[in-house]
């Protein structure tokens, strides 16, 4: 029987300025935005909680709720990138079989190491635990079970700092009581289809009377395998994101075509440029625009060949962009994904890609020279009009809404 742990850092964005900056310990925090600005919360810390905030929440309603002494800031996505490696080559320390699911959370197993620890699970998640508070400043739960899905819900029902352990045997117990909208991939969609057909707990899935009915026809096959605590997901180790997305608000309302373009075109790098870190390609872009009146439209297109080329990748997204906007019309956010991401290698061998060879040679020294010398140093003229809207960096322009990866 293997035993897995699911780590994940609490109020990650939050818990990095905190450890930064002791002062906002005990204070309502909200990364995403000054007091003011425009955007949503990326991220509350539990102080900020306890008043009702939540991720994603329009910054001015987060004003509302909170006292006067909160504070909101900015975030930094290259800062909380390094703190997210420093967690996770610490874990090497425990166990090598460890696959990261985000920013801030991977599972572990740790079957072939808990000799170490004799036999006790508990005791490597508090000495894992410990470490980490020590050497990075930064609160993690941790949830133990037999399998992933009892494991990722473990580690979310006593935050912050728990540790929850789903003993061999009681996976079904375990989740029987619980909300079915506490299962992962039960979203905001499925639930209400789920609870109309009588379905509020895990332990209703196994009803004699209950017929899940579903278009998704591995809906029901996975929830009946868990209502009877049974998950055969395998670990996924070197796991390839499934996609990749940047987008931002801007501080006012505009129909500036020019403006809209740059900045989608912006946005655009900074996604090629990780797709590049990553040796990724991808196949399929996607361009979604916000109106001023929070409507929000996206459209979908893919591509001739995979690529982490910006040139190829946002002459699709600006045609989607030209379909979505009607010149008239004010947006408030635009953004744009990649997705159906691929091994760069591998496509390369099943394709006779010189030209696109060459390209990606001279985006990736392009890459060096700004990693050296800053991103203004040398950036295509699109780009470069942005400099009389923002502030820059070594690492890009400071857009209104950090850049954050969704």
């Amino acid at each position: 029987m293997r035993t897995i742990f699911l780590l994940d850092i609490d109020c990650f964005f939050a818990s990095v300025e905190m450890a930064l900056h002791p002062e906002l310990r005990g204070k309502p925090l909200c990364i995403g935005g000054r007091r003011g600005e425009r955007g949503i919360v990326a991220c509350p810390n539990y102080e900020a909680r306890a008043y009702g905030v939540k991720t994603a929440m329009p910054l001015r309603m987060a004003e509302k709720l909170l006292p006067p002494d909160a504070v909101f800031m900015h975030g930094s996505h290259k800062l909380y990138g390094e703190y997210s490696e420093r967690v996770m080559n610490l874990l090497y320390d425990f166990t090598p079989d460890i696959e990261q699911v985000s920013i801030d959370e991977a599972y572990m197993d740790v079957t072939g190491c808990l000799h170490f620890w004799s036999g006790d699970p508990l005791r490597m998640a508090t000495a894992m635990k410990d470490r980490i508070w020590n050497e990075c400043g930064l609160c993690v739960s941790i949830g133990i079970a037999s399998n992933k899905v009892c494991a990722k819900v473990a580690a979310g029902l006593r935050k912050p700092k728990g540790i929850v352990h789903v003993p061999h045997g009681w996976e079904k117990d375990f989740l029987a009581p619980l909300p079915i909208e506490m299962i992962p991939g039960i979203g905001v969609k499925t639930t209400p289809k789920l609870h109309a057909q009588g379905i509020f707990t895990v332990a209703d899935i196994l009803n004699p009377k209950t017929v899940i009915r579903s278009p998704q026809s591995w809906l029901a096959q996975y929830l009946t395998a868990l209502a009877n605590g049974r998950d055969e997901q395998i670990m996924q180790y070197d796991r390839i994101e499934k996609s990749i997305s940047r987008d931002t608000t801007f501080w006012h309302d505009t129909n500036n075509a020019e403006f809209i373009t740059s900045t989608l075109y912006y946005l655009t790098e900074r996604c090629c440029k990780t797709l590049r870190e990553h040796s990724e390609v991808a196949a399929t872009v996607t361009t979604k625009v916000r109106f001023a009146d929070f409507t929000t439209l996206q459209k979908q297109m893919t591509l001739h060949l995979p690529t982490a080329n910006e040139e190829v990748i946002f002459g699709a997204a600006r045609k989607m962009l030209c379909v979505l906007h009607p010149p008239c019309r004010m947006i408030r956010l635009v953004g744009v994904k990649v997705s159906h991401l691929s091994d760069a290698q591998e496509a390369q061998l099943q394709l006779d890609i010189t030209k696109e060879e060459k390209r990606s040679g001279l985006h990736r020294r392009l890459d060096a020279l700004q990693q050296k010398f800053g991103y203004t140093s040398i950036q295509w003229g699109i780009a470069h009009t942005l400099h009389e809207r923002f502030e820059s960096s070594k690492e890009g322009y400071r857009l209104h809404s950090p850049v954050y990866e969704m």
